[in-house]
């Protein structure tokens, strides 16, 4: 009989942090909100311990910030903060697809192309939290395919943050979602015609448009909030 390998079942911790996460990352627990470990403890069902390892896990992913004798937080940004991490985005966002292009040119191209497409469909049907997973998973690809684990790291630094910013401050602007889309579309068919000069201009004025739309969503009043969890919301 052959064996097959095992695959660990997730702990409690992960399986909360998990949760927790996606709700950060999908915007319902917004910038800088206090996350109540009673409600979060009711809404899961289950003890005190593996919550607050759910939180050390998050801590260590740089989305919440335990404060003592003040609670837990959804991490917040600055204008500083933001422009840290655009310039960041940047360099190892350009660096990665090339590494992919050359690992895995048609894999890549192929899930950019499928990304679009499913960005179309979640466009047409105001999705905005459908479209932004997808926005993620668009500039997460290179990553997926460049067959570095230093560069997938590099990237995993500032992923979660970036996925929460675009709940943040780009989910409530529909026009940006198409400006955007169009934007994804343009770098898409510039990587297989060889346009690495040009995709790389593209690129650092699609990340450098964070700065802009942080400061609007600041202003409008997107960033923070006293939203909770809900029943059957993740």
């Amino acid at each position: 009989m052959a064996l097959t390998r095992i695959i660990p079942a997730k702990s409690l911790a992960e399986t909360a942090a998990d949760q927790i996460r996606d709700a950060i990352l999908s915007g319902t627990f917004r910038l800088g909100e206090k996350i109540s470990e009673d409600r979060v403890v009711e809404m899961l069902g289950v003890s005190r311990t593996p919550i607050r390892d759910a939180m050390a896990l998050l801590t260590h992913e740089g989305l919440v910030v335990v404060r003592p004798k003040r609670g837990t937080f959804v991490f917040e940004t600055s204008p500083d903060d933001i422009k840290a991490i655009c310039t960041y985005r940047e360099i190892i966002e350009t660096q990665g697809v090339r590494v992919a292009l050359h690992v895995a040119r048609d894999a890549y191209l192929a899930e950019l192309s499928s990304i679009v497409a499913k960005m179309q469909s979640a466009l047409d049907g105001d999705d905005a939290d459908a479209y932004g997973r997808l926005d993620t998973r668009f500039h997460n690809a290179a990553f997926d395919h460049c067959g570095n684990s230093y560069l997938r790291d590099a990237n995993a630094l500032v992923t979660g943050r970036i996925a929460a910013l675009r709940a943040n401050i780009t989910a409530p602007y529909a026009a940006r979602r198409a400006e955007s889309f169009q934007e994804h579309k343009m770098m898409t068919s510039l990587l297989p015609e060889g346009r690495m000069d040009d995709f790389d201009t593209l690129l650092r004025c699609h990340i450098a448009r964070t700065e802009t739309v942080y400061s609007r969503a600041l202003a409008d009043g997107h960033l923070g909030g006293n939203i909770t969890m809900v029943e059957g919301q993740r």
